[in-house]
């Protein structure tokens, strides 16, 4: 074998790689957030709201990517009111794919960049419909007594 072939797989074997699927780099930390963004994939898909629930901080904010209006403002309990029983009462069917991107940590605070897409089959007004959305993202976690929980962008 050629030297040049030998240099070009040590560097690969020494390249830092992703968690699987994702254009993150894997780390432990990094990991622990994938895997909840997996958790949140996949309750959503499953209509699951005690799930949801679970992952939930109380000091949930949400703003609806409206800094000037707050009207559209709403946290925990507003969530917990008027969203989850839509996911159970008004969806009949999921399809939520997720593409992480990017990770941050800046202190008790974490931030999981995505790009995703969804489908969903739902009741309006007595008719069933479908609905379908590509789109970027990004859930806000906290540290909570060593557990991060989502603050904001469910």
């Amino acid at each position: 074998m050629n030297r040049a072939f030998w240099i070009v797989v040590a560097l690969w074997a020494c390249a830092p790689r992703n968690i699987e699927g994702t254009s993150v780099p894997d780390t432990g930390e990094n990991r622990v957030i994938a895997d909840l963004v997996e958790r949140y994939r996949i309750a959503v898909e499953r209509r699951d709201t005690d799930a949801l629930r679970e992952m939930m901080s109380r000091r949930y904010f949400e703003n609806a990517g409206t800094t000037a209006n707050p009207d559209d403002d709403y946290g925990y309990d507003q969530f917990e009111s008027h969203v989850l029983p839509l996911l159970t009462q008004d969806v009949k069917s999921v399809q939520f794919n997720i593409y992480l991107r990017r990770i941050e940590f800046q202190g008790d605070r974490a931030f999981a960049e995505y790009e995703y897409y969804y489908k969903f089959y739902y009741v309006d007004g007595g008719k069933d419909r479908w609905a379908a959305k590509n789109d970027f993202a990004r859930l806000e976690f906290v540290r909570e007594d060593g557990v991060w929980r989502i603050a904001g962008g469910m």
